[in-house]
């Protein structure tokens, strides 16, 4: 059973793991979708959580989430050329790397409390951050891959911890603003 004065960390997975909209600023000059050949690689969030309780009932938290994409994209396009009055067709690609960061902090209350089970509400509050790259060797993309997301974050949780002896625990977590369901080990000290 977690008490005042204990502390909490656990380490984990969530799921799903949505790839945030990059774009590039200025665009493609091709008025259509040319993507022959798409391959991409993600995994769930990693999550990592630090609590500590201030009373049995009332925890402060700390949760670090990362998320990672990689995109491969094939493209043929068409293209027409004036001097020549034909159509060449070009092969292009884009390769794209996502890292996606979620820092927040806030509040548990343990609703549930018996000798091997905790469950927790919890509200957070916290910012984020994407950095994309990208390589290709298509001319006509103007500027760099960018994002536009607002940097700052709300989470709304419920948690159930399982202990299986009186330090190490496994856990589950749903929520609204980060991953949607998560699960790990939990370390009580």
């Amino acid at each position: 059973m977690l008490e005042a004065g204990d502390g909490v960390v656990e380490l984990g997975l969530g799921f799903p793991n949505p790839k945030p909209h990059v774009y590039y600023p200025g665009g493609f000059f091709h008025n259509y979708n040319p993507f022959s050949d798409n391959s991409d690689f993600k995994f769930g969030q990693l999550v990592a959580k630090g609590e500590f309780l201030m009373s049995d009932r009332i925890g402060i938290a700390a949760q670090f989430n990362y998320g990672y994409f990689k995109e491969y994209n094939e493209a043929v396009v068409s293209e027409y050329d004036p001097l020549t009055g034909s159509y060449n067709n070009y092969n292009y690609y884009y390769n794209t790397k996502i890292h996606k960061f979620r820092l927040l902090g806030g509040f548990h209350f343990h609703v549930v409390r018996t000798y091997r089970t905790d469950g927790y509400l919890g509200i957070m509050v916290g910012g984020k951050n994407v950095i994309a790259k990208s390589d290709t060797n298509d001319p006509n993309v103007i500027g760099e891959l960018t994002s536009f997301q607002l940097p700052f974050i709300a989470r709304v949780h419920f948690g159930l911890r399982i202990f299986a002896t009186e330090h190490f625990a496994i856990h589950t977590e749903l929520g609204l603003g980060g991953p949607a369901f998560s699960f790990g080990a939990t370390y009580k000290f």
